[in-house]
């Protein structure tokens, strides 16, 4: 799985666009995470800097969605999740409409005007649609439920904007504008179905608590998706857990034939809440062995920036903003000393690919010409 998804040397990926459709999707609740994660599966280090490429852009889109987080998706996976996860999420931002006591019409008015400000403008910082709506007598809370609602539902898109990966330049703009293509009304069936495939496909074997937990759906609904999918399940069980595990057919199939190429996927840095790792709940031991959660999960439950040598958790890493560059700290007795200059080979490359992607101000003295040749 871990060579399918680019993280082996002989499987580097070439495109922001494929790394993020073989991982099904980049998670996006921390700004440097998606450029984190493009890094460590790409072929070269200017790959990552696609993601601020407009063309890219346009044909990316972030939505929050599997477990109410952030994820940055192709077209057609980003509608596929918004449809399977919007009736939670938008249970939740009508509750906190009820919870502060304004009415729907208020909300209805404030939606609409939102939509026709955005219309005639294009894409807007929250805070001028505020300032505007507000000139016009909506009450600012007014228009942050607003806001809040209509994202969820896909009327508004979010977009970041900024250069660089340390840095967010937020903007809201109507999602028919920005992703014409985007299809947000997609059947909510037909929508888990699709979803739950995908997992399967990238993913397997997994558990169905893998599967509810990692999407957010009841354990009805997971199982009923696959059913309807039509794909052939093999059915496992592994040291990973008590509980069966699910893979396709034809994935098994591959497994089966594999060269021992596709076993070692060397050293990996992985980026905070990485896809490789946040896809399973039940069977973690996978990764981790007989390591306890916390090597690799904070206390909130968010996996870390961790360090993964042939798909074995051996450390973590973080990025040091003073001096621009990657720290690392593996865990005693885990991995052989032949194997260390592999670690810190990686930090390097990483650390060149991260600053890369840093945001820079431009110097003052150039933009007031002040600055001679």
């Amino acid at each position: 799985m871990l060579a399918r998804q680019g993280l082996a040397p002989h499987t580097r990926r070439t495109g922001v666009e494929e790394i993020a459709d073989a991982g099904l999707g980049l998670h996006a609740a921390r700004l440097p995470s998606p450029f984190a994660t493009v890094a460590a599966r790409a072929a070269d280090q200017s790959i990552p800097l696609e993601l601020f490429d407009p063309a890219v852009r346009s044909r990316l889109v972030t939505v929050r969605c599997m477990r109410k987080t952030l994820h940055t998706l192709p077209l057609d996976l980003a509608a596929a999740a918004h449809a399977a996860t919007l009736h939670f999420r938008e249970r939740d931002a009508l509750r906190a409409i009820v919870n502060v006591g304004h009415s729907h019409a208020a909300i209805t008015a404030a939606t609409a005007a939102v939509v026709e400000l955005l219309g005639e403008s294009g894409p807007l910082f929250h805070r001028t649609i505020e300032a505007r709506l507000g000139a016009a007598g909506i009450p600012v809370m007014v228009t942050r439920l607003a806001l809040k609602l209509a994202w969820e539902r896909g009327t508004l898109a979010y977009l970041n904007q900024a250069a660089g990966w340390n840095r967010e330049v937020r903007v809201f703009a109507l999602t028919a504008s920005a992703y014409p293509t985007l299809d947000t009304m997609l059947d909510p069936h037909t929508a888990v179905e699709f979803l739950m495939a995908a997992y399967l496909d990238r993913y397997g074997p997994i558990s169905i608590r893998d599967a509810t937990w990692w999407s957010a759906l009841s354990r009805t609904a997971v199982a009923e998706a696959l059913e309807r999918s039509g794909v052939k399940l093999v059915r496992l069980f592994t040291p990973w857990s008590d509980s069966p595990l699910y893979m396709s057919a034809q994935r098994f199939a591959e497994f089966t034939v594999a060269d021992d190429a596709d076993y070692v996927s060397g050293v990996n840095l992985l980026a905070h809440e990485d896809v490789a790792l946040k896809a399973y709940f039940e069977t973690r031991r996978r990764y981790l062995g007989d390591l306890a959660q916390e090597a690799a999960f904070n206390q909130i439950g968010e996996v870390m920036p961790t360090i993964a040598v042939d798909g074995r958790v051996v450390g973590t890493w973080t990025w040091d903003p003073s001096t621009k560059r990657v720290r690392h700290r593996l865990i005693p007795g885990l991995l052989p000393a032949a194997r260390r200059p592999e670690v810190r080979a990686a930090a390097a490359r990483h650390t060149a690919v991260l600053r890369s992607g840093l945001y820079r101000a431009p110097d003052p003295r150039i933009a007031q010409g002040q600055l001679s040749l």
